[in-house]
């Protein structure tokens, strides 16, 4: 781009100021001038009235015209003289004028009085000056002192602009340039102006430099940082490639905007790329529950907090049980508006990992029946969650007979394998949603959950005693037969202490022993109990 150089823009203002200037005083030169010259010429025309005023008299008062006339034509000879007209009051009228052409203009009018009185008025002697004249001489007045002014505010503008080149425009050129020619992070800096180092541009000197050294901390300040944004990044971006956690970005319907390598493998779906994944409906396409991902997208929206859940994922193929730990969090962007940042890894391992020991917890480790703190758990549970309109509970306590027997004689392995046979045929009696635990050695405990009546609970109490009675083969030449002594309480849909229940069935099933064993006995509601027995043989 053409520079503009300051000194010249100078210049050309000064040049059109001073012309300016000089044109407005040549006017004004010229109005003075004109003024004087018409006072100048007011003057001189009296001065030659007063000539030939007395002439003039003698004509008007003898009513000479060839006197008159000579008057009229000697005033004519001056240059300032345009008119003359004589008159006397005895009817002489005289007038003589040059053939120029000028704009009227008021004369001077002499009064002629007689020449033996002045009391006696005779006539008047008129004269209109010659404007031209005072054009010309107001004109040349103005020339000269328009090229005086003009010439002095020229030198005093030359002096000015010489003096700003040399003092400002020089200066600040070269501070412009060596300012211009500095690249940003450069160390180069201003040089001083040895005849400036104590005035205004010495200083801007100093600030500009001031300014340049703390830019220069900056740029390497923010060079610096950026190094180290681009280390985070590369780090950032190296996690986001390479973690085994799968990182994703939702809209505010669900659909994924962003998805890293690893996404596709943590949500059983490895067969689809990154790509692939764009633009899918996130929730439905992998969670067996999806609106549990609504649920946790609305929280999180609403709390504006980070949320976690544990997700189960949806079937894929023979696997079934694969569950993720999800963590959201709601953001918001100029590109997507709302949206949801999320990271879910794979938990499956904990989850077998915690079902398998509240599964150890809760279960027999032999016959993989509840345990008693299980099976009493449940029971307080049932009793704690029923009302009175609802259908009763009826509980079992079982002892198996001949037992101990079997135990001594063909030693533990036997007895163990005896009572996981025993447990096996007990969960074939019941249904799923009913209670089968071992309460410890041969004793179990069956609860019976819904649907219960004094009829059914002996029906399945009979069928208990059949199939434990059938033949168990401990070896291939051992085969022994057990007994079983069935004590049953029916809670009668109010609440009911759970020792209570225990009392009540545990005195039946010793009613049972004492009478025989093997069989099953029930409390009437008169206290009385009730024994049935079932013969071994089945």
């Amino acid at each position: 781009m053409k520079k503009h150089y300051l000194h010249h823009k100078l210049a050309k203002t000064v040049f059109w100021v001073a012309l300016l200037f000089s044109a407005i005083t040549s006017v004004l030169f010229f109005i003075t001038e004109l003024n004087r010259s018409n006072e100048k010429t007011l003057v001189m025309l009296n001065q030659l009235l007063d000539t030939v005023e007395s002439t003039a008299a003698i004509a008007a008062y003898s009513n000479n015209s060839t006197i008159g006339e000579d008057v009229l034509k000697g005033l004519l000879r001056n240059d300032i003289v345009h008119e003359a007209r004589l008159s006397s009051t005895q009817g002489l009228q005289l007038a003589k004028a040059k053939d120029t052409e000028v704009p009227w203009q008021a004369g001077v009018v002499r009064t002629l009085h007689s020449p033996f009185g002045e009391a006696e008025v005779i006539g008047s002697l008129a004269i209109t000056p010659e404007a031209q004249y005072n054009l010309l001489e107001a004109r040349h007045s103005a020339l000269l002192s328009g090229l005086n002014s003009s010439v002095l505010i020229g030198l005093t503008a030359l002096i000015v602009l010489l003096i700003v080149r040399s003092s400002l425009s020089l200066p600040l050129m070269k501070v412009s340039n060596t300012l211009h020619a500095i690249r940003v992070g450069e160390q180069e800096r201003l040089g001083p102006l040895p005849r400036n180092h104590d005035d205004e541009l010495g200083q801007l000197v100093e600030d500009i430099n001031r300014l340049l050294e703390t830019l220069q901390e900056k740029f390497s300040a923010e060079h610096g940082l950026r190094e180290e944004i681009e280390v985070i990044e590369r780090q950032l971006r190296n996690i986001f490639e390479t973690t085994s956690a799968g990182i994703f970005l939702l809209d505010a319907t669900g659909r994924l905007l962003t998805v890293n390598p690893a996404l596709g493998k943590v949500i059983a779906l490895p067969h689809l790329s990154p790509k692939e994944l764009l633009g899918q409906n996130f929730p439905e396409l992998v969670f067996a529950e999806p609106e549990l991902m609504r649920e946790l997208m609305a929280i999180a929206a609403s709390r504006n907090l980070s949320v976690v859940q544990d997700l189960r994922l949806k079937k894929r193929g023979d696997v079934s049980n694969n569950w993720v730990h999800c963590i959201l969090s709601r953001q918001t962007d100029a590109l997507h508006g709302v949206c949801f940042e999320g990271v879910v890894y794979d938990i499956t391992d904990r989850i077998v990992a915690e079902a398998s020991i509240r599964h150890e917890a809760d279960h027999d480790s032999l016959t993989a029946l509840f345990n008693r703190p299980a099976a009493e758990r449940l029971l307080a549970q049932l009793i704690g969650t029923r009302t009175g309109a609802e259908t009763p509970l009826a509980l079992f306590m079982l002892d198996l007979d001949f037992f101990k027997e079997i135990n001594d004689t063909y030693g533990h392995d036997a007895g163990d394998y005896v009572l996981v046979e025993v447990a096996a045929r007990l969960k074939n009696c019941v249904r799923a949603s009913d209670i089968a635990a071992r309460l410890g050695g041969d004793e179990f405990l069956i609860i019976l959950v819904d649907g219960v009546s004094a009829d059914y609970a002996r029906q399945i109490a009979k069928d208990i005693c059949i199939a434990v009675s059938m033949p168990i083969r401990i070896s291939p030449t051992v085969v022994v037969r057990l007994g079983a002594s069935i004590g049953i309480a029916i809670n009668g849909g109010q609440e009911q202490a759970i020792e209570q229940l225990y009392k009540v069935a545990d005195q039946a099933m010793y009613e049972v022993k004492r009478q025989g064993r093997h069989g099953f006995a029930m409390s009437l509601a008169d206290g009385n109990i009730v024994v049935e027995k079932i013969p071994i043989n089945g």
